[in-house]
């Protein structure tokens, strides 16, 4: 009960603070049966509120054992059910013993936990933090899955699971879960090493995470990814203003090309040369959009008066059903949303921090708001108007986020057709250098996919 209920809560904390969150490779994880999630671990405490909220499966926790040091947020802890593991680097501020035993107990746990046909959760990077990519694994979730072995557990899978945030720091953006390819454990060698079986785990969960040398790396190729996804999202159709975010998962899959079509062009001069140029008009014509206030998706827009007339009627109508309700839920939560965020800014040591900060100290406070504002209407109006009243005001903040962005859409998408209407050369220019875009990058697609797929580009 007092897991589905946090679920609950966490889920609407992350869509508050996030844009959305997407999922890929679901039906690669077993819907029953032992199951070990080996995931990644870029952004602390909200990694793990991600894969219990996207999961259907109830998901066993675990988390370092420093964190149980408080008896407060021990108490919670085990009260949800997670389970402490001993890092070696914490055995002298725990004042455990130092050997392979440390974390019996634990592992009696977790076993028993995939005994009983559960799946848990391990973060096998022991740490969590800014690096670009994926930082050496422990033995651990090796270790756990032969010992279970050991002891006649059968059917054992070990997923990989892989977590990109587009900044994890930044309010309103995305997220991307990618499911890898499971690993058997009753397939592994009868002697199988756990450091083999780390290696391997490694490498599947380099396959669903994005890794660069340098962050300098990172932000040079995701910005790149970035500006062709937006480039292409509107090859098959103009984006409706109410799809204002779409999947991090259509970036994510050009960023891994794009990596790999660096590497090739750096081999071959002529190919690079022909990059270069592109990159360099790509770079102006993002120049001239924002000359213009126009988005790249809005290029293509048609400018038959019908259809401007029809969607001005659609978004007035929704600002008039929308706007008093999304005004409810901002002043509702604006306070408390504020007060988080001002905590969240306070000795900021990782880009971890803010979110983390922000979804907890906000859930905290926004609860703290609901039951004053419910203990108020009760004493007013009676229970049932107080249980009313609460349920309307989450909903409320919902429709505030959904209305404040597709608002701004439409602002965008209105501002860019009267620009057009008044200068339709404009426009025809715009869209010949946009399609022409599209055509030069599809034309460099060999080189992009010669140590991989052949990327298409299509994002919708």
């Amino acid at each position: 009960m007092l897991y589905a209920l946090l679920r609950a809560i966490s889920g609407i904390a992350l869509r508050w603070f996030y844009s959305r969150v997407d999922i890929a490779g679901l039906d690669r994880v077993p819907r029953s049966g032992p199951v070990l999630l080996a995931v990644n671990h870029p952004n602390a405490l909200v990694d793990a509120m991600v894969v219990g909220w996207v999961f259907p499966r109830r998901i066993v926790l675990t988390a370092k054992a420093t964190l149980f040091g408080n008896p407060l947020a021990a108490w919670f802890f085990r009260a949800v059910g997670v389970v402490p593991l001993v890092r070696a680097k914490d055995v002298a501020a725990l004042g455990s013993a130092a050997d392979g035993k440390r974390n019996a107990r634990a592992f009696a746990l977790l076993h028993h936990a995939l005994a009983s046909g559960r799946a848990v959760l391990i973060f096998p990077e022991g740490i969590t933090g800014d690096h670009t990519s994926l930082a050496p694994l422990k033995t651990g979730v090796a270790r756990i899955a032969l010992q279970a072995r050991e002891a006649g557990l059968r059917g054992l899978a070990i997923v990989p699971v892989g977590l990109t945030f587009e900044r994890k720091d930044l309010p309103r953006t995305r997220i991307f879960v990618e499911v890898g390819e499971p690993l058997s454990v009753d397939a592994l060698p009868a002697d199988a090493d756990p450091a083999d079986i780390t290696e391997e785990i490694a490498r599947r969960l380099r396959g669903v995470t994005l890794n660069f040398a340098t962050a300098g790396d990172a932000l040079r190729v995701t910005g790149l990814a970035g500006t062709l996804a937006r480039l292409f999202r509107g090859s098959a159709r103009v984006p409706a203003v109410s799809d204002a975010h779409a999947p991090l998962g259509d970036q994510v899959s050009i960023t891994r090309r794009v990596e790999l079509g660096l590497d090739a062009m750096r081999a071959d001069p002529e190919k690079a040369r022909r990059a270069d140029a592109l990159l360099a008009r790509l770079g102006r014509f993002e120049q001239e959009l924002s000359r213009h206030a126009v988005d790249m998706e809005d290029v293509e827009i048609s400018l038959d008066m019908t259809a401007g007339a029809r969607f001005t009627a659609r978004e007035i109508a929704f600002v008039l059903l929308a706007a008093p309700v999304a005004l409810w839920g901002r002043i509702n939560h604006w306070l408390p949303f504020h007060l988080a965020r001002t905590i969240a800014r306070r000795s900021v040591e990782s880009a971890a921090d803010p979110a983390m900060r922000t979804i907890v100290a906000g859930t905290a406070l926004v609860l703290l708001f609901y039951l004053a504002q419910g203990a108020i209407v009760w004493a007013l109006f009676g229970p049932w108007v107080a249980a009313a009243y609460i349920v309307s005001l989450p909903l409320a903040a919902e429709i505030n986020f959904v209305f404040r962005e597709r608002l701004s859409r439409a602002l965008r998408r209105a501002r860019a057709f009267l620009r057009f209407r008044r200068a339709p050369e404009l426009q025809a220019r715009l869209v010949r250098e946009l399609r022409e875009l599209r055509a030069e990058t599809l034309a460099l697609r060999e080189v992009l996919a010669r140590e991989g797929p052949t990327p298409s580009f299509r994002t919708k």
